[in-house]
């Protein structure tokens, strides 16, 4: 039974630049890599309220016939500001892949949730959430 988000893993070819802008992004330095020393072949962030692990994986290591670009699958992480998040992200480089979109109401300021995706600099799909439930259930 799935119990709870544990680990969402990011691939890219260069481990140092991206290493660089997630922590810019979350504004936080990475608490585990590996290898110790010299360039990083997995570098891991806790996130969010809850902790939750965010890794960065050199591309190297990616099984066998993964999709080198974004692929079919959006994770989204809860925000508080969508606007102002896509915005940075777009300031940082990251690339539209889906725009704000408001879902079960006709705009964005009034829906419940809103979406929207961007690719990160290397080649990873981003999504991000401003979500009602996900607040009612962290003030339980």
């Amino acid at each position: 039974m799935l119990r709870g988000f544990a680990t969402i893993t990011y691939w890219a070819d260069d481990m140092e630049a991206a290493t660089r802008w997630y922590a810019e992004l979350l504004e936080v330095e990475p608490y585990f890599v590996r290898p110790i020393e010299g360039p990083p072949a997995y570098v891991e962030f806790r996130v969010g309220d809850s902790q939750a692990e965010l890794g960065l994986k050199d591309r190297r290591y990616a099984p066998a016939g993964a999709a080198p670009g974004p692929g079919g699958v959006v994770m989204y992480w809860h925000v508080d500001d969508i606007e102002a998040t896509f915005q940075k992200l777009l300031s940082m480089g990251a690339k539209e892949y889906q725009p704000i979109t408001s879902r079960g109401s006709e705009s964005a300021m009034t829906a419940e949730f809103v979406t929207a995706s961007v690719v990160d600099p290397f080649g990873n799909v981003l999504g991000i959430m401003y979500n009602p439930h996900y607040l009612e259930m962290l003030g339980r």
